[in-house]
């Protein structure tokens, strides 16, 4: 069988914390790997994430019925593709309120699609329940924390649990602001940066790489927990007897 193919969705109810960062990360990374992908940009009015990738990433528009069943439709669609969503602070509450309406996730885990919320901590209180809240409207997705350092220094980590033991937080190293500059360039690319650019490591060498093998580790985790979940239901009783629970 299969793995199943995730579905990352990127999500903060706070505006930059580095969100589109992370899912520019994303999209070279598996590019990297030659691996089938579709993006979403849910930022109708500000569409950088399209800006970076015109070709790759599907700007939608969210906010009336029609753009939200033209996104849905595409993410629940049975195609061996990974799928990566920068989702917008402004659309935030409104893309978890449909998602837990239609039973998206159970819906895809079905399809062998798995949903993966990225979410950008913070050390604000309503980050906090924003994150809490969030947990218990979609209780069967996957999250993983993402602690961005150049956005919160400190923070703490029983305040975002991620939703299973083996995906543990997702850590942005601060970059220094000369390198964080030429990395938000439209032109910059973090996959052929790493690859073109020669004379040793650099600190965008090392930035990359961390973040590269985190993500590495994450697909790593994700398969050999769906594995042992898979060997756990094969190996329980298919039928326990009248009474029997």
């Amino acid at each position: 069988m299969p793995p199943p193919a995730p579905v990352y969705i990127v999500a903060s109810p706070r505006p930059r914390v580095g969100k589109t960062l992370l899912a520019r990360l994303l999209i070279e990374f598996f590019r990297a790997s030659d691996r089938p992908l579709v993006a979403y940009d849910l930022n109708p009015r500000d569409p950088v994430l399209a800006g970076y990738f015109p070709r790759l990433v599907r700007p939608i528009d969210i906010t009336d019925t029609r753009g939200q069943m033209l996104l849905f439709d595409q993410l629940i669609a049975a195609q061996p593709v990974t799928r990566v969503i920068d989702l917008g602070y402004k659309s935030f509450d409104q893309f978890f309120a449909v998602m837990a309406e239609i039973g998206f996730v159970p819906e895809a885990q079905r399809r062998m699609i798995e949903p993966v919320v990225l979410f950008v901590t913070d050390s604000a209180a309503s980050i906090v329940r924003a994150y809490a809240n969030l947990r218990k409207l979609v209780p069967d997705a996957t999250f993983v924390p993402v602690h961005n350092e150049a956005v919160s220094v400190t923070f703490d980590k029983e305040d975002f649990p991620p939703s299973r033991a083996e995906c543990r937080m997702i850590r942005i190293a601060r970059l220094s602001p000369v390198v964080r500059g030429v990395i938000d360039r439209p032109s910059f690319s973090f996959g052929a940066y790493m690859v073109a650019t020669t004379g040793g490591p650099t600190e965008v060498h090392q930035w990359i790489g961390t973040i590269f093998a985190e993500f590495r580790e994450l697909e790593l985790r994700l398969l050999m927990g769906k594995l042992s979940a898979s060997l756990s239901r094969q190996s329980a009783p298919a039928w326990r007897g009248r009474g029997g629970f």
